[in-house]
């Protein structure tokens, strides 16, 4: 059950990026770069709890590589917005 939701979060979160993007398509201000990295973010972020919570090794690795992908995201949104 909990596994269905972040799924379910994780297409919303791919499809408002899909959209944004389409909106913002000539769009270079940082504001939107911004909102545009933390869409993305949060695409992994729940992509990857969805892979850990999996009974498959290989899709836990994933996960992993989802979360420090994630994690990077915020690093560059941190140092360059903050």
């Amino acid at each position: 059950m909990i596994k269905k939701i972040f799924k379910i979060l994780a297409i919303i979160s791919a499809i408002s990026l899909l959209i944004y993007l389409g909106f913002t398509w000539n769009d270079s201000s940082k504001r939107s770069e911004l909102y545009q990295q933390l869409l993305l973010m949060s695409m992994l972020i729940f992509s990857g709890i969805d892979n850990l919570l999996s009974i498959h090794k290989k899709k836990k690795l994933l996960g992993v590589l989802y979360f420090v992908v994630a994690f990077f995201i915020t690093y560059v949104v941190f140092t360059k917005y903050v």
